[in-house]
């Protein structure tokens, strides 16, 4: 039997963690340059720049520097300069794991295990064995690589020039 002071103490705690998520969730989005530019101490930062006169395309950057009147990116070697009057948005890339390559790996090995059982079986039974257990394990492995994937963090809008509205998504992992 669940004691009366468990039942009172869970709901009050789900009800702290909601909040908490929901506080979170709501970081502030920087309203003036200047905000944005504190964002970005850091240089050799990627990020996608979001022009007013192309509200629609995301221009991959690699910051060099930022001062007060422009970005300065590079891009394929060339830098590329964005007045901030001209700028609509800055969005901070999120990190977006491929863990199918994970996946494909473990199931690869797994599969060289399974195989390495069925050609052992006939020579060394408790060397088949072995290899059968860690095909098993490897197996399992492939199934939790999925797991990879939590640490991925979605896009972050660090800049929204005043008076525009995002016109391009923000990707979720």
């Amino acid at each position: 039997m669940i004691p009366v002071a468990s039942c009172r103490f869970f709901p009050i705690l789900a009800l702290i963690l909601l909040f908490a998520t929901i506080a979170q969730s709501q970081a502030p989005v920087a309203s003036t340059w200047e905000g944005a530019q504190a964002n970005l101490v850091n240089e050799k930062h990627t990020l996608y720049v979001v022009t007013i006169a192309h509200p629609k395309i995301r221009h991959t950057c690699i910051v060099q520097s930022v001062n007060a009147s422009e970005i300065v990116c590079t891009q394929h070697g060339h830098a590329i300069d964005y007045l901030a009057k001209d700028v609509a948005a800055l969005i901070d890339r999120g990190t977006h794991s491929r863990w199918y390559f994970y996946s494909a790996r473990f199931l690869a090995a797994a599969g060289a295990a399974t195989w390495g059982t069925v050609a052992l079986a006939p020579v060394c039974v408790p060397c088949a064995v072995f290899t059968g257990i860690a095909a098993l394990f490897l197996y399992q492995l492939a199934g939790l690589s999925g797991m990879i994937s939590d640490g991925d963090f979605p896009d972050e809008l660090l800049y929204l020039a005043p008076g525009q509205t995002l016109k391009v998504s923000l990707r979720r992992p």
